[in-house]
């Protein structure tokens, strides 16, 4: 497992309580732009997570988390870059079930996003466009599950490193394809002996996220 920095804390239960407070005052009220990844996940709290289960919650929660991290605010959001610059980030930070419960949850995920992110009370809100088609998501994701095969292939090897072109990067990810679609079953096999090491957490709290995830 190549080490490539630590996946984000979940949020701590007292930013959420103080926001929400801050929530009931009155309508028309513009929040700092320092407030506005607490409001998001506030308003994830009350809308998404509760229509998810299981595993599922922490994992599009934490999503989002780095989602607000890797995206400025004072731009208009495209979604389809948004998803390809946020799963770069995440990279091989975490397995492979990440990437699939997020594929799985993306509609819902970019519902919110389209629905939440205009609404949050910026002294300039935020215009949000380019949603990302189911085409398109396969296209994203199976892509990034290549690159991340490819990055632990060269991992310490030089040797290897110069050897990798566009051409394995894109025949390993049409493979991962079946009509279109990312064939889970061929991402396991390609995956499973890496063997996932979920040591790498800053936390306990991940730690414990990340065997959840393993094991799905």
């Amino acid at each position: 497992m190549v080490k490539q920095g630590r996946f984000a804390r979940s949020s701590k239960m007292k930013q959420i309580k103080a926001i929400r407070k801050r929530m009931h005052q009155p309508a028309g009220r513009i929040i700092h732009p320092d407030q506005f990844q607490d409001f998001v996940l506030v308003r994830y709290g009350l809308t998404l997570k509760k229509r998810l289960t299981g595993v599922d919650k922490e994992t599009v929660q934490r999503f989002i988390q780095e989602l607000l991290v890797v995206t400025p605010i004072d731009q208009t959001w495209q979604l389809n870059q948004i998803l390809r610059d946020t799963l770069r980030s995440i990279g091989n930070k975490v397995p492979y079930q990440f990437y699939r419960i997020v594929t799985n949850n993306w509609p819902e995920i970019q519902h919110f996003l389209q629905r939440e992110i205009p609404a949050v009370p910026l002294a300039n809100r935020i215009l949000v466009t380019n949603p990302v088609s189911d085409s398109q998501l396969q296209e994203i994701v199976s892509a990034e599950l290549a690159g991340n095969t490819m990055i632990e292939m060269v991992h310490e090897n030089p040797a290897m490193e110069k050897m990798i072109t566009d051409e394995p990067y894109t025949t390993l990810q049409t493979n991962l394809l079946s009509d279109g679609k990312i064939d889970w079953q061929k991402v396991a096999a390609i995956f499973t002996p890496i063997h996932f090491d979920p040591n790498i957490a800053e936390d306990a709290g991940t730690k414990q996220w990340l065997e959840q995830l393993i094991k799905e």
